[in-house]
């Protein structure tokens, strides 16, 4: 609505300095005003047009570059939105692959595998890009991002802990416990022959990784929501894509 004000106003300051010009003109044509002011009238629209002309290049360069910011803006944002989204469909994979089967089993430390196979670097977010968001109702979503990819990179560290333990610990226990017992075999046999210690940082190891896990899903898609309310609040005419959840996924997390 500004914009079209500003090529209105553009509009009819040109046909004003114009209709200045023309009935100068014709007052000169009539001998209304005498012949020396011809030269005055001549300069006053000269400067008119230009002012007008320079003025209307101005407003629509200002424009320009805020349409440009807007587009720059929402482009961050959606960026944003969907390295986010991309994370939650990670980590809803390996809650879906590792943890869920053996989630309520006291000892699920034994019978969740080692994660392997899935690229698990960090999280990026430009967060320079998403600075604008300083200037929205909420700009704390920023800090609350940042604390988000920490749980994450947390949560990774502690997998790939636990994923090393169980291979080079946890198995060659089972192949012990196996050739003295057989492949059946009660499962506090294994916890006796990982030893107290061993036993007990696998299962701590477990816990973090299914608490972190949850944690953090739950920390992404009100994340993900929140930026995308924001960014839409600020820039009402532009499309900001929102959470999409994975086919067997669900809006409810665990937690």
């Amino acid at each position: 609505m500004k914009h079209s004000y500003d090529v209105i106003m553009g509009i009819f300051i040109g046909l004003a300095a114009l209709l200045v010009y023309y009935f100068s003109a014709l007052a000169i044509a009539e001998d209304v005003m005498p012949q020396t002011y011809q030269y005055a009238f001549n300069l006053a629209v000269s400067i008119i047009g230009a002012f007008s002309g320079a003025w209307f290049a101005f407003r629509l360069q200002n424009e320009r570059a805020r349409k440009d910011a807007e587009a720059r803006d929402v482009t961050a944002a959606n960026n944003a939105i969907f390295e986010l989204s991309r994370w939650y469909n990670k980590l809803h994979a390996l809650r879906t692959q590792f943890i869920d089967e053996h989630r309520t089993n006291s000892l699920r430390h034994l019978y969740i595998m080692p994660v392997a196979g899935m690229a698990l670097e960090k999280p990026k977010i430009d967060y320079e890009s998403l600075s604008f968001i300083f200037k929205s109702s909420d700009p704390n979503i920023l800090g609350t991002i940042a604390l988000a990819e920490q749980e994450i990179a947390s949560t990774l560290d502690v997998i790939l802990q636990r994923s090393k333990l169980h291979v080079e610990v946890l198995q060659p226990a089972v192949e012990r416990v196996e050739k003295r017992l057989g492949p059946s075999f009660p499962p506090l046999e294994l916890e006796k022959e990982l030893g107290t210690k061993d036993a007990q940082v696998l299962k701590m190891l477990t816990d973090y990784m299914v608490q972190g896990i949850d944690a953090s899903m739950a920390a992404l898609r009100t994340n993900m929501n929140e930026l995308k309310t924001e960014s839409q609040s600020m820039y009402p005419g532009h499309a900001i894509i929102g959470m999409i959840d994975p086919p067997s996924g669900s809006a409810t997390d665990h937690g």
